[in-house]
């Protein structure tokens, strides 16, 4: 049995292989193929035939033959006439044929005529052109190689299918896939396409092995053609025999439960065989982020028509950590260093930490998740804490949280999240000095995607968070925010990429004062207005100056690099935004840079610099970033 899935296999790669050959075939132009063009093509050829005769480890002796082959030079140049410009894509198949034509046999002779009559014909044939008449001429020319010209006369019609028998025995006889394939067949007066026919049987073969048919076998598949009629038949017998199912569903090397593992699986034993199933299964417990690699083994019992499974875990490095470093002309040098722990037992629980240090602001967060055993992948609790401190200018907060979060995610990369938090500040805003208590329901809404590179050439992300306090629940104060987000990446023609980020963001409280600064809006700085020092942008106290926080935030970027050598990207921006207690065009600020992007192997390396273009207080100066890190 395991040699029949092996041949199905190689039947399976080499029917790709001569698709993809077809399809990277170079379209000429021309009419005529002369003697040069067609060794240029043999040439390339020879070259892969080299490379695979080195690999096959063949005799010295046997390259110097073939390489004095190459060396050959045609005694005559060849013109075809007659079929490019009746059918283009006839033309195009011809010369993949003759193409094929080698040198040492282009002398003009009878044989050579042969040769080339045949490849023609054949190249015709395969598009449905059975009538054709031939007419060689050889002329001599005046200082240069003969011209061997072939006239070609194409038949007024095409063969076309008459009949379309397609007969499909065993169980895939109901099976709706094979149904659906058999009505997409052409139908009765379609134009003859020997590639059509042999991609169809391709086909047959391709769906009986995917979905467990391993016993199916051909009873006879025929192409029937009738030149002078003008007409050809399909006969295509198949017989798929049973299709085999899950047997035994096994697991090596996992460090995490069974039963953990097993409600993970969307397939169970006694289920139909699909191969689509094993990628399906691969990548749901890849994206576990419990393990490093999975390998799934089948082994196939052809007695009683199952297959095993043997899904080989390796798990992940207990610990992974990541550094980000940045610098800012008004906060200096920046540090971020995240810490997980993809798995601490055997049911899959995790832990995270995040811990951000500048000279004016502090952070650290740190996240438990636990999984649930009925649906781990999609469903967790997650318990969460944190701590704070901030001392800039004219904020000055020590503060702590904790919160308590129910996620559901869903395989097209979307996250929900229902919980609540509690934090507590001591903290200084301008004038006002309060020590506040909120409680809080929060909720959001999250999706991140990309390509996977740490420079990612494609991607993209969308955040909704909403957030709703009561005195009701012991919270100080009344109060209502959101705040959503995005960012997109897409690179055209291999080097223009451009990037696009906003957000926006409101809160309400008709004890505005008591909000700690961590919940009111600061704009400026980068990942934000750029050209701007770090939370410039603001309302500020009209008695003295003092920045205050604002109860709306809208920021946006517009950013265009271009890919000058690999890896390294010049780029252009422009950002504008505005934190403060309104959403009118005149509190907007807007600045514009130029920067250097390095694509490094930790990630994304950037170099900004950035000065206001627009402000309501036309400020100017000239901002200087680094940073490290994804944009998304």
């Amino acid at each position: 049995m395991n040699m029949k899935l092996r041949f199905l296999t190689l039947c399976c790669l080499m029917a790709w292989n001569q698709l993809g050959y077809a399809e990277e075939t170079p379209v000429s132009e021309e009419d005529s193929v002369t003697s040069a063009e067609l060794e240029e093509e043999s040439d390339e050829s020879s070259e892969h035939e080299e490379d695979s005769a080195s690999e096959a480890e063949e005799s010295h002796e046997q390259n110097n033959q073939q390489s004095d082959k190459e060396k050959i030079e045609a005694q005559v140049d060849v013109s075809v006439e007659g079929i490019k410009n009746k059918d283009k894509a006839a033309w195009n198949n011809v010369k993949v044929y003759l193409g094929q034509i080698a040198n040492e046999y282009a002398d003009g002779s009878e044989r050579h005529q042969y040769l080339v009559q045949t490849a023609v014909d054949k190249g015709l044939r395969a598009l449905g052109y059975y009538n054709t008449q031939y007419h060689f001429e050889l002329v001599p020319r005046a200082g240069k190689k003969s011209l061997l010209k072939l006239n070609v006369i194409l038949d007024d019609e095409k063969v076309k299918l008459d009949e379309v028998d397609i007969q499909i025995q065993g169980q895939a006889k109901e099976d709706s896939e094979f149904v659906k394939l058999e009505q997409n067949a052409p139908k009765k007066g379609a134009a003859l396409s020997h590639e059509a026919y042999d991609s169809f049987k391709s086909n047959i073969e391709n769906l009986a092995f995917r979905k467990g048919y391993f016993d199916g076998h051909w009873i006879y598949h025929r192409l029937e053609v009738y030149p002078q009629d003008h007409q050809a038949d399909w006969r295509l017998g198949y017989d798929s025999g049973d299709r085999y199912h899950y047997g035994e569903i096994r697991f090596t090397d996992n460090q995490i439960r069974d039963d953990y593992l097993r409600n993970i699986l969307k397939v169970k034993s006694g289920d139909p065989y699909d191969t689509n199933d094993l990628s399906t299964m691969t990548s749901d417990y890849s994206s576990s982020n419990w393990f490093s690699s999975v390998l799934v083994e089948p082994t196939i019992h052809e007695e009683n028509k199952t297959v095993d499974l043997n899904v080989l875990f390796y798990p992940k490095k207990k610990n992974s950590m990541e550094i980000g470093l940045g610098f800012e002309t008004d906060v200096g040098p920046r540090l971020q260093f995240n810490w997980k722990k993809p798995w601490i037992n055997s049911r899959g629980h995790s832990l995270e930490s995040k811990t951000y240090i500048s000279q004016p602001e502090q952070r650290f967060e740190l996240g438990y998740n636990i999984p649930l055993r009925s649906d781990p992948l999609h469903y967790y609790y997650q318990i969460s804490g944190g701590i704070e401190r901030e001392d800039d200018n004219d904020t000055k907060t020590t503060a702590a949280n904790l919160g308590f979060q129910r996620f559901w995610t869903r395989e097209t990369g979307w996250s929900f999240s229902l919980g609540v938090k509690a934090r507590y500040d001591s903290f200084t805003q301008g004038n006002d000095s309060f020590k506040t208590l909120l409680i809080y329901p929060t909720a959001s809404l999250n999706r991140t995607r990309s390509d996977g590179n740490r420079f990612p050439l494609w991607g993209d992300s969308q955040k909704l968070t909403v957030n709703w306090g009561t005195k009701a629940l012991a919270s100080d104060v009344n109060f209502y925010s959101y705040k959503a987000s995005t960012a997109w990446v897409r690179t055209y023609a291999k080097n223009h990429r451009f990037y696009l980020r906003g957000e926006v963001g409101y809160i309400h409280s008709n004890d505005f004062h008591r909000i700690p600064p961590a919940l009111r809006y600061f704009a400026g700085g980068d990942m934000s207005v750029r050209g701007f020092g770090y939370k410039d942008i603001t309302p500020k106290d009209p008695r003295n100056g003092k920045k205050i926080g604002g109860t709306h935030l809208a920021t946006g970027t517009l950013e265009y690099q271009y890919q000058v050598i690999p890896n390294w990207w010049a780029a252009i921006f422009y950002d504008t935004g505005l934190a403060a207690n309104n959403f009118k065009r005149s509190n907007l600020h807007s600045g514009a840079g130029v920067g250097v992007r390095w694509a490094s192997p930790i990630g994304a390396v950037k170099f900004d610099l950035a000065s206001p273009v627009k402000s309501p207080n036309n400020e100017s100066g000239l901002n200087f970033y680094i940073g490290l890190g994804s944009e998304l």
